[in-house]
């Protein structure tokens, strides 16, 4: 240990002291707080952006399964309900591929006349996610409630 004089006492007792100070810790717990607060918002979108980007990828997987179906047999596949794959389609999509998923489900369209044909419409309960997805597709596009319907032809 140190030998203290009076003259140098403040001096000596920072080389001796061990550990931080409440204050100190305070400090830094609010430092991290603050960039905490800043950093949040922006982290919730980009995790929207990433789950609309898969329901879209799934839209366009069933897109080219369509597409593909139409060229072989040179007819559209039947319409069917909400969250069932096309019997039509299941050649022509990756193995297990499903159109019910955890934040929204998948419905193909077969409307079969004018102004459109097909379509694949996104029924979720998140407008967050419709909203997010819906901006992000091509054109054209709409949403009515919770389905965001994208046109294939």
């Amino acid at each position: 240990m140190i030998e203290c004089t009076m003259k140098d006492r403040n001096e000596c007792a920072l080389k001796n002291r061990k550990g931080v100070t409440l204050i100190e810790l305070l400090v830094v717990v609010l430092i991290v707080s603050i960039l905490a607060a800043i950093a949040q918002p922006q982290l919730s979108h980009v995790i929207v952006k990433a789950r609309a980007a898969d329901a879209i990828n799934d839209m366009q997987v069933i897109r080219g399964a369509v597409y593909n179906y139409q060229t072989d047999q040179l007819g559209w596949p039947a319409d069917v309900a909400s969250g069932i794959v096309p019997p039509e389609l299941e050649d022509y999509l990756p193995g297990g591929f499903d159109l019910v998923n955890d934040d929204c489900t998948l419905d193909y369209d077969n409307w079969g006349g004018s102004p459109f044909m097909i379509g694949v419409t996104l029924i979720t309960s998140d407008s967050t996610l419709g909203r997010t997805a819906l901006e992000m597709l091509a054109s054209p596009k709409w949403n009515s409630g919770d389905k965001y319907t994208w046109v294939i032809e």
